[in-house]
């Protein structure tokens, strides 16, 4: 008695901890919105990143050509030794034997003209920053779209196990019955196994689907690139799906595209800038004018003074020379390039070229914009379409497959029969969840175009 109630206890024990494994199980699943997977890409996504660092950089070096028109200060000092016969600047005389000298001074330069090339420069590296925030915007709208898509796949791919478990649920409890009905003499032996054979195609077909729903939610967290945690249980978007609202006219779409397009923009900013690249290559066609200030101070191992105290003649120490030799000098110069082997004719023949090429990019990435939208466009009105066409195939299917349903269980038609309108039912129902999934997507895609 005491061995059936430890043995009975056990059992209850391994039950409950069976329950709280499952839950802890369940609970462990972390539930994630499209939303959220957009946050956290944002955060982590290695394209999006590396789009704001170039960002970052390009801003600097607007900082870098802005200071560039203060004046440059260099601070200079030498120390030489020389053993045997010298000319000694500092004391103006030859010199035989050791002798050290020091020359400190300080440069400060300021251009006054250089042929607007800093200013050309500085506008350069505004445009090249302006261009890398719309080169930044448009990597998260291609970053949002490609996590949207493997979002939305991932919940078709969801979908389609569910589908295919109540697929084989319902196949199961219909084996059952068909075994009841072979043994009382109204079906074959053959029915049961053909039965059979259809459970098992179901549970490869299921197979099939898990491994998908994996795969995508694998690609998923690398989008996302979050780490290694694919224990996430996805919501399905709760947006409300417009289906059945007309779209606005194609040229109208177009146009709020080609006006936002960031990376319409970018291109646009890009040929800009090289234009100023081609300026650039003129202004150093053009003399130089620069102001400059020296402060500096000389000392020698040769200079002496006497010692009122001794009367000998002693070396005057290092920083009295500096503050008696001390000299400041102002002077204006001017630098004309004459012949530096074609080399400016070179870069700016380069420059044009760019140019033109940068043209060419922009003309590229506005097509390519149309076509994208145009394509984006197409692909929302045919999910339109393929979803009115399911909806009306569903319904159609939905009764053919209860009057079947009914019919076979009453037996008036034969397994065949009902196994092909269960086959309709379950393809237009994927058909159905795929259609959503396509429409969403399709839309927001099209909304990020048009910001």
């Amino acid at each position: 008695m005491k061995k059936s109630t430890s043995q009975a206890l056990l059992k209850k024990l391994g039950g409950l901890a069976l329950c709280l494994s499952l839950a802890s199980a369940a609970q462990a699943q972390e539930l994630l919105t499209l939303e959220q997977s957009l946050e956290i890409a944002r955060q982590h996504n290695v394209a999006l990143r590396q789009a704001r660092y170039n960002s970052t950089k390009a801003t600097v070096n607007l900082r870098r050509n802005k200071f560039s028109y203060l004046p440059s200060v260099t601070a200079y000092n030498d120390l030489n030794r020389v053993n045997g016969l010298t000319f000694d600047n500092v004391q103006g005389q030859v010199k035989r034997g050791n002798t050290t000298t020091s020359n400190p001074y300080l440069v400060g330069e300021l251009v006054l003209f250089d042929g607007f090339a800093k200013f050309f420069e500085m506008k350069r590296a505004r445009q090249q920053a302006n261009a890398s925030k719309y080169i930044e915007s448009q990597a998260e709208i291609t970053m949002e779209a490609t996590v949207t898509g493997k979002f939305m796949q991932a919940i078709l791919d969801r979908e389609n196990i569910r589908i295919a478990r109540e697929r084989i649920t319902l196949l199961e409890q219909q084996t059952k019955r068909m075994e009841i009905l072979e043994r009382a003499g109204t079906h074959t032996e053959s029915d049961v196994y053909q039965l059979k054979s259809q459970v098992a195609t179901e549970k490869l077909n299921l197979i099939t689907h898990e491994n998908n729903y994996r795969r995508a939610m694998l690609e998923l967290a690398q989008e996302m690139n979050a780490g290694p945690n694919l224990n996430y249980e996805l919501q399905t978007p709760t947006t409300p799906l417009a289906i059945t609202d007309a779209l606005p006219p194609l040229d109208s779409v177009m146009a709020r595209a080609l006006a936002y397009s960031p990376q319409l923009k970018a291109s646009k900013e890009t040929v800009a800038a090289t234009k100023s690249g081609v300026s650039i290559a003129r202004s150093n066609l053009s003399p130089t004018l620069s102001l400059n200030g020296i402060v500096g101070s000389n000392f020698s191992t040769n200079i002496m003074q006497q010692n009122p105290e001794t009367q000998q003649m002693e070396q005057i120490p290092y920083f009295d020379q500096l503050d008696q030799n001390q000299q400041k000098i102002v002077q204006l110069s001017l630098s004309i390039p004459v012949f530096r082997g074609l080399s400016n004719h070179f870069q700016s023949q380069e420059a044009r070229i760019d140019l033109r090429n940068a043209e060419l990019d922009y003309v590229a990435t506005e097509n390519t914009l149309r076509q994208t939208v145009q394509q984006a466009y197409q692909d929302v009105l045919a999910a339109q379409e393929k979803y009115n066409t399911v909806m009306a195939n569903l319904e159609y299917t939905d009764k053919a497959y209860e009057t079947a349903k009914r019919r076979y269980e009453s037996g008036v038609t034969d397994f065949f029969s009902y196994l092909e309108s269960l086959n309709n039912k379950n393809k237009a129902e994927a058909e159905l969840i795929q259609s959503k999934c396509e429409f969403y997507f399709k839309q927001r895609i099209l909304a990020l175009y048009q910001g």
